[in-house]
């Protein structure tokens, strides 16, 4: 009777019979092979009746005969999958054109900066992490599910979207203070440099679709800002953080980007949310505890100034190891 229920609200999307037709041959053929072939049609029915142009789609489908299992094959392995194409039917069209291919870390946060330094205000970059999220997160499942690729291939890929993502709210963020606080400098004139670390399933690439992300954030030194309302380096960077953090993780009509755990950090989750290279060294040199040392083993710099990330572990390293 559901199923019924699914084929008559197909039909009335405005398909023509001739091509009705067609669309119950292939389900025909394909449905029965699908995993899950109730979710497949529950979840294909809602993306008909989503989709701008049914007629359209069905045209599509009748074209090309290899369009109809590629989707009913994402719809039938993953509701989440199913619901992110649903909300968003062009994204269908996008992933077709990819076929799923795996894009270099360095070209996802070049096209996503970009976006992002355009943005006029904080809710167009949510909206643009979010559903530059959904869209790319379909991208690798395409090639997880439909091209067969390796773990890893798919592991690293949904991990240099987060990196991307976080580069981008981190973009976002900063466009938030620069005009008000100028930029930070250290004693020196020099700009002070922050950085994203990644940890956990983040920093050794091995996300999976639903990961939070752990993250500790630092700065390098201590000064001030040079903007027409200037502000000590540590309460610029702690507004810098917040900001970050709010981009990533605010509800809204599109959900949040991801879960960010930022508990890794020195003191926890009683600690200042970001900390100075220097307060950081003299927490692991004096009262880090093992674990906190052990969890450096997998730490990358996912976002901001990444040189920096790079020395500032190559400092911890004796720390790390310590009492190994």
């Amino acid at each position: 009777e559901r199923a019924h229920a699914n084929l008559v609200s197909i039909a009335q999307s405005g398909m023509t019979l001739d091509l009705l037709t067609v669309f119950c041959s292939q389900l025909t053929q394909h449905l029965p092979g699908t995993s899950d072939p109730d979710l497949a049609l529950n979840t294909l029915d809602r993306f008909v009746r989503a989709s701008r142009n049914p007629l359209s789609l069905a045209s599509l489908l009748e074209r090309d005969l290899a369009t109809m299992p590629i989707l009913l094959q994402i719809l039938s392995t993953s509701q989440y999958l199913g619901d992110l194409i649903v909300l968003d039917p062009e994204s269908f069209d996008l992933i077709r054109l990819t076929e799923g291919l795996p894009v270099a870390r360095d070209q996802l946060v070049l096209e996503m900066c970009s976006e992002a330094e355009a943005m006029a205000d904080e809710r167009s970059v949510m909206a643009l992490l979010r559903l530059y999220k959904r869209r790319e997160t379909l991208r690798i499942a395409y090639g997880d599910i439909v091209r067969e690729q390796r773990l890893e291939v798919v592991t690293r890929q949904i991990s240099f979207l987060a990196d991307a993502i976080c580069e981008a709210a981190l973009v976002g963020a900063r466009n938030h203070l620069q005009a008000r606080h100028g930029t930070p400098r250290q004693a020196d004139g020099q700009p002070a440099r922050f950085v994203v670390l990644g940890m956990g399933k983040l920093g050794g690439q091995e996300l999976n679709y639903s990961s939070d992300i752990d993250l500790i954030l630092l700065y390098d030194a201590d000064g001030k800002t040079d903007g027409p309302r200037p502000v000590t380096n540590q309460e610029y960077f702690d507004r810098l953080a917040r900001q970050f953090f709010k981009l990533l993780t605010e509800p809204t009509e599109l959900g949040a980007a991801y879960r960010v755990d930022l508990r890794l950090r020195p003191e926890g989750s009683r600690g200042p949310m970001v900390i100075s290279r220097d307060a950081a060294l003299r927490y692991y040199d004096v009262s880090g505890r093992t674990w906190e040392r052990q969890a450096f083993v997998k730490a990358r710099p996912v976002a901001g100034s990444l040189d920096f990330g790079r020395e500032l572990l190559r400092h911890l390293e004796p720390w790390i190891y310590r009492r190994y």
